[in-house]
């Protein structure tokens, strides 16, 4: 479930994201049900072969729609993405994908940090944006991301209704920037092609009955690694009755994700494959138990429930059943939308499962795939395996991932000449510059505005000084008291600090942070500085005992 504050709608699990589907015109009678079903058909078309961590994409119709005055009818998902975020932007690219086919819905998506669309283009963002002045101005419509400026209301609090107008009505002065837009769509990736880049090949030795389950249904992979994964002692001991025989070996595709969690964790004592040596036995063992684990601890019966005996209460207490008698035509109306909507939207995910298994063992398919399971006798050879390099990162490895995900961070070349005076003057263009949330800003009497920091050459800057330090360099022992900052100093009071010492000492500006790290206890504003360009306080006191 949700908690409702005003038009805010905030997903009670950390990792989880909320999209709020409205129409584009308050006028269009929609019928909400037949565009839930057209748009769940889409995003099935659209995810067919993807596999997700935990929650699928699913929209729904709310089962009682606000009464507030600001929250017009909706369509809704909420979808917990567990350890893999690449879910969530997946699903930012379904919704841009489902904007461009249903042109008259506009859609919000966020997630716990509120905006993270923005927060993914903060680099970017016009002066005017943060936390507190974008509630309801950020949207999706029609393929692009809309950001409501405030030149289009200005004061009194930008009311749901009236923003969903203004998208509709001005889409040309709501439409983010091509910057905006690109940031985004660069972290999304190229879709639908990337599928494929996040998926594992490799072969199972499985007990016929799972491995059956896993053909006919891929994506079941996904619980059954979570469920071992995390699995604690009761669970552990739940799996000494499991018997492994009638074993056949299968080809299955993992996502990276889920194939790095199962590799890393440690198997069951209490399990014994013949041959544990064997990569295909061990995967095997670990999707058995996690197999054991989920149907033990599920009740197949959800409406018998303890979790759907709250979900009732909630409902009586907010008058859902509107007074109806228990067992009229209308109650029963009434709960079978309520059983549908809790079915798909409020189960356990491990009771949605092992109902799905349940069913799905009792289909003729899977008689007919486990029949020819076991008729094949597979050995593997003959599916396509992916290796595992993928799994092993090196140090430049790292480097150039972070590169392509932050932007590289070298601009000195082997041959520059390594002195005070040019690396402390790229700090100092630095330092005298204020900042806010939005990032780097010129001063107030600068016409000029947002200027373009360069992160590359500061965070260089510091990785040159680093080094001077690390060999000793230009150092000396009798500045170390020439600049310290107390528990106290915010961390703007430290910039400002630096900018009146006007970086006159380029010999001693790096031994007074490091000497401000030492005296500002377990936190402060120097560690926050360096570790805002990616530099840990333990790092940089090291290098400094090491002298």
């Amino acid at each position: 479930m949700t908690q409702t504050n005003g038009a805010k709608v905030v997903p009670l699990l950390e990792d989880s994201v909320e999209c709020l589907f409205y129409s584009a015109n308050s006028a269009d009678n929609f019928n909400w049900d037949a565009l839930c079903l057209q748009l769940n058909t889409a995003i099935q078309n659209l995810s067919a072969n993807y596999i997700w961590h935990r929650d699928e994409f699913r929209v729904h119709k709310p089962i009682e729609f606000a009464t507030k005055e600001d929250i017009p009818e909706h369509l809704a998902s909420i979808t917990c993405f567990g350890d893999n975020i690449e879910d969530e932007w997946f699903i930012v690219y379904l919704v841009l994908e489902l904007s461009k086919k249903f042109k008259n819905i506009i859609v919000q998506v966020r997630d716990d940090d509120g905006e993270f669309l923005l927060i993914e283009a903060a680099d970017y963002l016009p002066s005017w944006a943060n936390p507190e002045s974008t509630d309801n101005r950020v949207f999706i419509y029609q393929g692009h991301i809309h950001i409501i400026p405030p030149d289009l209301q200005r004061g009194a609090e930008l009311k749901l209704k009236d923003a969903l107008q203004m998208i509709a009505c001005a889409s040309n002065k709501t439409v983010a920037s091509n910057a905006i837009q690109n940031s985004i769509l660069t972290r999304i990736g190229n879709y639908p092609e990337k599928v494929y880049e996040l998926f594992h090949r490799t072969v199972v030795k499985l007990p016929v009955d799972i491995a059956a389950l896993i053909s006919l249904k891929p994506a079941l992979i996904a619980p059954l690694v979570n469920a071992f994964c995390n699995h604690d002692v009761l669970d552990a001991k739940a799996c000494k009755s499991i018997e492994i025989d009638d074993c056949v070996i299968i080809g299955t595709t993992f996502t990276k994700c889920l194939y790095a969690m199962l590799m890393h964790a440690k198997p069951l004592k209490n399990i014994n494959f013949k041959e544990m040596n064997d990569k295909k036995c061990v995967i095997g063992h670990k999707l058995t138990a996690g197999y054991q684990i989920l149907m033990n601890k599920t009740n197949l019966d959800i409406f018998a429930s303890k979790q759907f005996k709250n979900f009732m209460s909630k409902l009586n207490a907010s008058g859902y059943f509107k007074n109806n008698i228990e067992g009229s035509k209308d109650y029963n109306g009434l709960l079978k939308n309520a059983k549908e909507f809790y079915s798909v939207m409020e189960c356990p995910i491990n009771s949605q499962v092992a109902n799905e298994i349940s069913n799905l063992k009792l289909s003729t398919e899977f008689a007919h795939t486990r029949e020819a399971l076991l008729q094949k006798k597979s050995t593997g050879e003959e599916f396509k395996l992916d290796d595992e390099d993928w799994l092993k990162i090196d140090p430049d490895q790292l480097n150039e991932l972070l590169n392509s995900r932050y932007g590289k961070r070298t601009k000195f070349s082997d041959n520059d000449t390594l002195t005070a005076n040019n690396i402390t003057s790229k700090l100092s263009s630095f330092l005298m510059k204020t900042s806010d949330f939005e990032g780097i800003e010129t001063t107030k009497d600068d016409s000029i505005g947002n200027v373009e920091f360069d992160p590359d050459d500061f965070v260089n800057s510091v990785q040159k000084m680093l080094d001077m330090i690390a060999i000793g360099k230009e150092a000396s022992d009798s500045d170390e008291d020439t600049l310290s900052s107390g528990d106290d100093m915010e961390q703007d009071e430290e910039l400002e600090a630096i900018k009146q010492e006007g970086l006159q000492d380029n010999k001693t500006i790096l031994q007074n942070i490091i000497q401000s790290m030492k005296e500002e206890g377990l936190s402060g504003p120097s560690s926050n500085l360096m570790k805002s360009v990616g530099f840990q306080k333990t790092d940089l006191l090291d290098s400094d005992d090491d002298e």
